[in-house]
């Protein structure tokens, strides 16, 4: 799974519910052994426990937070380095699961926990279009994209092209189209 979000979502449970927002990934490491790897992106708000957690994943598990990521391209590596090691953890067959608060907040406002930083709209589209041609995207979610205050549509417009992209990335990997 290729996870990008501004949250781990391995929380045991949220306000005691265990199959809330917030504890997904922690129910997929949990219950799905054919999980072979978790690589998180954009991650920038978690909790203590959810941090020893992933670090406990071990070889099934990647975290790549926004501040670390942050502080390789502030010393100079490139987004396209970073975003091939990522992909490179991953195994052939990988599920795209994007929460739109995964991108700066300045990207979609409207969502429901947005967390300043995150991934510029053009980073995530590039990670999708390099995931494309070297693995096969067997499915995908996008998740928290909500409507802006007082109608405004930029939310939806984004979470639309994000979704496209999505799309064309799984049907390129699955040699039903170029990448647009």
């Amino acid at each position: 799974i290729l996870h990008v979000d501004a949250h781990f979502d391995l929380r045991q449970a949220y306000e005691g519910f265990a199959h809330s927002h917030a504890s997904i990934m922690h129910n997929v490491m949990e219950t799905i052994p054919a999980v072979r790897m978790l690589a998180q992106l954009a991650i920038r708000d978690y909790s203590g426990f959810e941090k020893g957690y992933a670090e406990r994943l071990g070889a099934r598990g990647a975290q790549y937070t926004g501040a670390a990521v942050f502080r390789r391209k502030a010393r100079g590596e490139t987004w396209d380095k970073i975003a091939k090691e990522i992909i490179g953890k991953l195994p052939k067959n990988v599920y795209v699961s994007f929460d739109i608060d995964g991108l700066d907040p300045a990207f979609c406002p409207g969502t429901g926990t947005p967390v300043p930083g995150g991934l510029s709209y053009d980073e995530a589209l590039y990670l999708l279009e390099e995931l494309a041609v070297s693995r096969k995207v067997v499915g995908f979610d996008l998740c928290e994209v909500a409507p802006g205050q007082d109608g405004d549509e930029w939310d939806a417009n984004v979470g639309a092209r994000v979704l496209y992209k999505l799309c064309g990335a799984a049907l390129h990997s699955n040699g039903r189209c170029a990448l647009a």
